[in-house]
């Protein structure tokens, strides 16, 4: 018999909860059905009570709703997440940091993404972060780029790290070097 889990789940806005809602349909649908249990919404107001004593603030709830209508649930938080996926790219620009900076900022503003940093941490050497929403539910991608320029100021390299779930990290890649092959670029790793 399947453990039942009370999953809490608090959504950043109405995008991610349409997300959210989607998986919780299709598991409704699906999931009986395929043997593997049973998913469904909760209609109901659910309460976190971090309570010593618990008996008088259900004492009171109990007088407030019809007899049976009530489920308590002891519970503690498990750490279930799936395993990340890290992918890594290597671009070198013929060009300097101000218009690099500038290109990757408008290829990420075509990409569904939020810029979340952008630290200067000297005038060759920058770090932006940026969070990457995936199309074709392949979730959510945390990209880190670091740029140096070099000393000459004719080149700037972009480190970029790529993290998320299932083959995002991969599809997000393969999407990064087809933009920036456009450009005059070389990639060192590949």
């Amino acid at each position: 018999m399947a453990t039942t889990h009370i999953i809490v789940m608090d959504c950043a806005d109405d995008t991610e909860k349409k997300r959210v809602r989607y998986v919780i349909d299709k598991w409704e649908a699906e999931g009986e059905g395929k043997g593997k249990g049973k998913v469904s919404e909760v209609k109901a107001i659910v309460v976190k009570a971090d309570l010593d004593n618990i008996s008088d603030f259900l004492e009171e709830l109990y007088s407030k709703i019809s007899a049976g209508r009530v489920e308590i649930y002891k519970a503690e938080i498990e750490k279930l997440e799936p395993e990340k996926r890290i992918e890594s790219l290597k671009v070198v620009f013929k060009d300097n940091i101000k218009s690099v900076e500038k290109l990757i900022s408008f290829i990420f503003s075509k990409k569904n993404s939020t810029l979340r940093e952008h630290r200067y941490l000297s005038d060759s050497f920058s770090e932006m972060g940026y969070i990457v929403y995936m199309r074709r539910g392949k979730g959510g991608v945390s990209v880190k780029v670091v740029l140096k320029e070099d000393s000459r100021g004719g080149e700037t390299t972009a480190d970029i790290r790529l993290e998320g779930i299932e083959d995002a990290p991969k599809w997000l890649k393969k999407d990064l070097m087809r933009d920036f092959s456009y450009f005059n670029v070389k990639f060192e790793g590949e």
